[in-house]
């Protein structure tokens, strides 16, 4: 069995996210990406149509 570890690249996680923050949305017309929670996780996610652009997790969770 797998043991859950920290992401090493937790720096790279967030800078990530803030790097895609306040793009416009690729799947709709209207909307812009802005940091949330998706489905528990951290997430970027668009205002208007709630889609997720990217989700973070930790293995094991």
């Amino acid at each position: 069995m797998a043991k859950s570890q920290s992401s090493p690249t937790g720096g790279a996680d967030r800078q990530l996210l803030a790097a895609l923050e306040g793009q416009a949305c690729p799947y709709c017309t209207d909307g812009t990406l802005e940091r949330g929670i998706y489905k528990d996780n951290q997430a970027v996610v668009c205002e208007s149509c709630d889609t997720p652009r990217v989700q973070l997790w930790q293995p094991g969770e």
